[in-house]
């Protein structure tokens, strides 16, 4: 007798039995295990990595083991928005526990890192300070991973809090020869208030595709100027600086290179109009380059994957993401090829810090693993080969140790980028942080809106500009493409406009209509002078 339903519930049954049957059985944790709570954007490589080798080590010193629950909830602003949520909700249930009335303007003054006692009403003076004396918490150890901008902005809210590692560790931070920089090249390295430390380092860049760029009949780009050439229309991979802290520390890079070079070349030019002038340039600059752009995407790992295989033909993107791309290309374990490019003077070296949560309901654990993190064996899982001594078991992270004494001879070959001196890079470009750091979110939003938002009108007027035979045979249309909203000197004020999400979504709609306005303007000029 056929039984018609007997083969989808086998189906079903080997589906559901699957991930039981291959699972990774190393990866197993006993149930008695210490937990560990851990939000990252880092990918499922470092996640694993991280996890084996802290297992081990966890192991070994305490004679337990140890859970660790990585939570991901996307991009660092997406990782940023869930914790502020986090926080507010945690502070109101123990703020309106002390019998306190809960408003906007409460939870506006308890995260405000901005607010003041001598400026302040008394009771959101209060509610600040009761934030900063409160254990509240998220359920959430550890931060790991975010860049060092959106660290700082948590720490500075009373988020990130103290983590004793300079207390634990008084070697890796005295003498000339430290193994931990505070800083290099105008970027922060570590908190000098032990709120977030550097637990790796990274530059910024361009990759490309030579298969594609000989099709194309271009030169392998160098520079970020590279990118905006007409041939390159429709052919980059970009991504959206308002969901990706590297992303938009990319177009940071590029605003802070043609400010520099602005400034260095100014002769008798005062220093704020060169700055002025090199903000609308670079922000001119980033059009170009948004006007080559296929797509944009919110994730900064599809931009090498993308690239690899030929679907554009080059893009921007962190060092980690090209290096991996390229060493999967070939290892044969991906199609196309990829080359990965730190553009000379365009790209300082950052670091992407680990921090301890306010309230870290697994505090000891969590100090446990931050240590790991930023000790020798922890650092050599960042950049030694796969199967090297101390190095990871099945991925290569290819990201550079913060730590100087791991680039020795012998740990150099060791490393996949034994070659690599992120310090001499360190050297050769310095980062103004006053230049653009206050107003890194502004920039975020504006470039979303000047570059994504508007992209269909802002394509449109770039290529009728070219058409037209260039800029200098229509500086009308050019001036009407160039027009921003605001001038440098605005930028402070600006960034007040946007503070809260329903500012920033009421300002994108106004400057979406003004771009908007301006490259159709642009277009019409550039056809008119054709």
């Amino acid at each position: 007798m056929q039984r018609p339903w007997l083969l989808p519930l086998v189906v079903l049954a080997v589906i559901l039995a699957a991930p039981l049957l291959l699972r990774d059985r190393a990866a197993t944790v006993p149930a008695a295990a210490d937990p560990l709570v851990i939000v990252t954007p880092h990918n499922e490589a470092i996640r694993h990595e991280f996890t084996r080798a802290f297992r081990a080590h966890y192991r070994a010193a305490t004679g337990r083991d140890v859970a660790i629950d990585w939570r991901s909830p996307g991009g660092t602003s997406e990782l940023v928005r869930h914790l502020l949520g986090e926080y507010t909700a945690a502070f109101r249930r123990h703020w309106e526990a002390g019998g306190h009335s809960w408003s906007t303007a409460v939870q506006n003054a308890c995260l405000d890192r901005k607010l003041r006692a001598d400026s302040a009403a008394p009771e959101l003076w209060a509610a600040r300070q009761a934030f900063l004396n409160s254990s509240v918490t998220s359920g959430i150890d550890l931060m790991f991973g975010g860049g060092q901008f959106d660290c700082q902005r948590l720490a500075d809210m009373g988020i990130l809090v103290p983590c004793g590692l300079r207390n634990r560790h008084p070697e890796w931070f005295a003498g000339p020869d430290a193994p931990f920089l505070a800083a290099a090249g105008g970027e922060v390295w570590y908190d000098r208030a032990d709120r977030y430390y550097g637990a790796c380092l990274t530059t910024f860049g361009l990759c490309y595709n030579p298969d594609r760029l000989r099709t194309l009949k271009l030169p392998p780009p160098a520079a970020w100027r590279d990118l905006t050439a007409p041939a390159y229309a429709g052919q980059l991979a970009l991504g959206d600086p308002s969901k990706s802290g590297s992303i938009a520390k990319c177009y940071e890079m590029m605003l802070q290179q043609v400010m520099a070079e602005t400034v260095a070349g100014r002769g008798a030019t005062p220093e704020a109009a060169a700055l002025a002038q090199g903000w609308d340039d670079g922000l001119l600059l980033i059009r170009r380059l948004c006007a080559n752009a296929r797509y944009f995407t919110n994730s900064a790992g599809k931009v090498t994957a993308d690239v690899a295989t030929g679907d554009a033909a080059a893009g921007i993107c962190i060092d980690s993401f090209g290096r991996v791309q390229q060493e999967w290309n070939q290892g044969g374990r991906a199609g196309g090829n990829l080359v990965y490019v730190t553009p000379a003077g365009g790209t300082s070296v950052s670091a992407d810090p680990i921090g301890l949560l306010r309230g870290a309901p697994h505090a000891d654990t969590a100090r446990r693993f931050l240590d790991f993190v930023l000790s020798p064996e922890g650092q050599r899982l960042w950049d030694c080969r796969v199967g090297s001594p101390g190095g990871p078991e099945r991925y290569a992270l290819r990201r550079l140790p913060i730590r100087r004494d791991l680039y020795t001879p012998a740990d150099r070959a060791q490393m996949s980028d034994g070659a690599e001196d992120p310090f001499a890079v360190a050297g050769a470009f310095t980062y103004h942080g006053a230049w653009t750091g206050p107003h890194f979110n502004l920039m975020r939003l504006l470039i979303r809106v000047l570059g994504v938002d508007c992209h269909p009108e802002l394509r449109e007027a770039w290529d009728a500009i070219c058409d037209a035979g260039g800029p200098e045979r229509v500086p009308q249309a050019m001036a009407a493409f160039r027009a921003l909203p605001f001038p440098y000197a605005g930028a402070g004020a600006a960034g007040q406009r946007v503070a809260s999400n329903a500012q920033a979504v009421a300002q994108a709609r106004e400057w979406s209509a003004f771009f908007r306005t301006h490259y159709r303007q642009a277009r019409d000029l550039a056809r008119a002078g054709k």
